[in-house]
């Protein structure tokens, strides 16, 4: 059974923890390579002395040779590397493809019988790896081959943690077909091979493509390693496709021919004047010094450079996704090589799968990066659950507003946002137009809406995208008259090319906007219309209705006149979270869900018998969930109920649906508020 389990996401990305014999590391992690007869920096000092957690090896070079092989037999393979720490090994597949050694060199179940005897925490089987040049008819025999090959190793991995490698070449229907059939398979990694020719000659696209694929069909309490990945500008972008474990043999590869190692590409020491880096090998030198040093000690020293800022790259992943930025970070890092950049397209074309697994009620800002911004999940998901959800279809008049969301939109415009809010959603209804696209007055705090910070003049694409989000709106909603106030904001241009179709009326001050608004009503209240649009937002057609209860006290913040609470009886039901804009429930509010029937995609069952657990305050457990719904996003606010269906608490989901169901280690559910405070 596999230890892993998720702390954070981003994206597809994983911020996690793996657990071996040898301990627990982070992910997503870099193994550095260590070679058992050669390695300049003994394995040890690796973690002791640069920070990595995990290294990895070649079972076939220590089976290859009698005094390596003994050792590992007698000893250990922790004994044979001097190292108390994981140790993964490779089986010798990329040695069988680059020397072009008979296929009978390796034998494939002794090695990994071989494996599991010298004690490797995580041992891989013998695939067939395909050269991206060779054609599909080829790649699918290799596949089946591959696959052969672990049906007959699964058996024999023991207690050792076994890798099924993922071939299939540059065929995504290959890379699918192959995931599929090691996903039915005892796995407990599955690395992505084949792609170091990819790599070599910057077929970036090619990787995106191939790893998106497999990702489809694996299943998510595996760690997913994309094998030879060693480069440090590689990381983001590989963390962003849902890749937990890279290994490296770059940092002394590259040093061996006098190159540096960046997160920003790569450097020829030869080309230096100065030395472009902070680490504590650039730190206490010089180019000059470096070039006139004997070979070997040049060497080592770029090797300790490289190790330094491939340690440091992987370090800023992790934080990146705990802080949401990891798009943010992969976007940065692609403008270091045009390869790079266009393989970060080749992701954004699939922003679709992405949005599927990132989170909701992120906090965070966004800021623009270039036209990728627009692809990113937070917006293309909000977008996606307004089409979806937004309740107010028909209305009298309609008010679009530019706006290029660089400050809330009650400070820019506050007199119009007082008249609006003494009129039913069916006489009037306001959007902003802005970057991110359309922003419903009733959404209006709810991330991303304002959190998102775009340059005064923007790219085509982004006003493309702008153009497309607000017809799609548009195309939903029944109305009598629009109008709309311009402002001279950069999104003007995306407005101004749907004006004919929809007979858009211009104005350009407050004044002339209040003169077409519709008559105001008694008694409209416009806290209760902004909650119906977000109770709906959130938690489907049915949870509207709680805000239609009577004898509701809905109170606002003193300091900044939004929604803070939402009461009854004195209680408290609901809570506005300000950095998100989303709803949290408390017990009577999830009660209240509940009594209106809210969709069953946020309800997560759990074990009877933890009952009293969860009910206490704990937090819901992975291995104790019976039902999610495959539809549940991770960062819900979800009811948490006992196989009776009985209420134990509500909380944020840490996984979605599926992750749930499959994960047997971790945090379904942290609960804020339980049966028994």
């Amino acid at each position: 059974m596999t230890q892993f389990e998720i702390r954070a996401k981003d994206g597809l990305a994983r911020l996690g923890r793996f657990t071996t014999n040898h301990g627990t590391v982070k992910t997503p992690l870099l193994m550095p390579v260590v070679h058992p007869g050669k390695s300049a920096i003994p394995a040890q000092a690796l973690i002791d002395e640069y920070g990595f957690q995990m290294v990895i090896t070649n079972s076939y070079i220590i089976n290859s040779h009698e005094r390596f092989r003994a050792k590992a037999l007698s000893d250990g393979l922790h004994s044979l590397l001097g190292f108390d720490g994981p140790i993964m090994t490779d089986s010798g597949t990329f040695q069988m493809y680059f020397h072009n050694l008979p296929e009978k060199e390796i034998e494939p179940v002794e090695i990994v019988e071989f494996q599991r005897d010298i004690g490797s925490d995580i041992g891989t089987i013998l695939d067939v790896f395909s050269d991206p040049d060779v054609g599909k008819d080829k790649v699918k025999e290799d596949v089946q081959k591959s696959f052969d090959r672990a049906k007959i190793s699964i058996d024999k991995k023991g207690e050792m943690f076994l890798a099924g490698t993922v071939q299939g070449g540059i065929y995504t229907d290959l890379r699918e077909a192959a995931a599929k059939s090691l996903a039915s398979l005892d796995f407990d990694v599955h690395p992505i091979g084949g792609v170091v020719p990819l790599m070599e000659r910057y077929r970036f696209s090619d990787i995106v493509r191939i790893t998106l694929a497999a990702k489809k069909h694996l299943p998510p309490d595996r760690p997913v390693h994309l094998f030879g990945c060693g480069h440090p500008m590689l990381f983001a972008q590989a963390a962003l496709l849902g890749c937990d474990f890279f290994d490296s043999a770059s940092y002394a590869k590259f040093a061996e021919s006098g190159r540096m190692l960046l997160s920003t590409g790569t450097v020829h020491l030869n080309e230096l004047d100065e030395l472009p880096c902070s680490c504590p090998v650039c730190s206490a030198t010089s180019a000059d010094e470096l070039k006139s040093a004997k070979k070997e000690e040049r060497e080592l020293e770029l090797m300790k450079h490289n190790l330094f800022v491939s340690a440091a790259e992987i370090r800023r992943v992790r934080q990146a996704i705990s802080e949401g930025k990891l798009f943010e970070l992969a976007a940065y890092r692609a403008r270091g090589h045009p390869a790079l950049y266009e393989a970060l397209q080749a992701v954004v074309k699939e922003a679709q799968q992405l949005e599927k697994s990132d989170p909701v009620g992120k906090t965070g800002s966004i800021f623009y990066t270039g036209p990728e911004t627009t692809w990113r999940p937070e917006i293309t998901g909000f977008h996606s659950r307004l089409i979806a959800r937004y309740p107010y279809k028909k209305t009298m008049t309609l008010l679009l507003v530019s706006d290029s969301g660089l400050r809330p939109f009650y400070d820019t415009f506050e007199v119009v946002i007082k008249e609006v809010r003494k009129r039913s959603a069916d006489d009037l209804l306001l959007l902003f137009v802005t970057p991110l696209g359309v922003v419903p007055w009733e959404l209006e705090h709810v991330h991303p809406a304002q959190q998102c910070l775009f340059p005064e003049s923007l790219d085509p694409e982004t006003l493309e995208a702008v153009e497309k989000r607000t017809r799609n709106v548009l195309e939903m909603l029944s109305f009598q008259d629009a109008v709309w106030f311009k402002r001279n904001s950069n999104v003007d241009s995306a407005v101004a090319r749907l004006q004919k179709e929809y007979q858009l009326d211009t104005v350009t001050s407050a004044s002339e906007v209040v003169s077409h608004l519709p008559s105001e009503k008694e008694n409209v209240s416009w806290m209760r219309r902004k909650l119906r649009a977000l109770f709906i937002h959130q938690w489907g057609k049915n949870a509207g209705e709680v805000a239609d209860l009577e004898n509701l006290e809905i109170v606002l913040s003193k300091n900044t006149g939004k929604i803070k609470h939402v009461k009854l009886d004195d209680g408290i039901l609901f809570t506005i979270v300000p950095t998100t804009g989303l709803i949290t429930p408390t017990l009577r509010g999830g009660k209240e869900l509940l009594r209106v029937g809210i969709d069953d995609t946020y309800k997560v069952i759990m074990d009877s018998e933890v009952s009293q657990f969860v009910s206490s305050g704990k937090s819901a457990l992975a291995k104790f969930v019976k039902h999610a719904d495959r539809n549940l996003k991770a960062g819900e606010e979800v009811v948490v109920l006992d196989e009776a269906k009985n209420l134990l608490g509500t909380g944020r989901s840490v996984l979605s649906g599926e992750e749930m169901i499959a994960f047997n280690r971790g945090v379904a559910v942290m609960i804020r508020h339980s049966r028994k405070p």
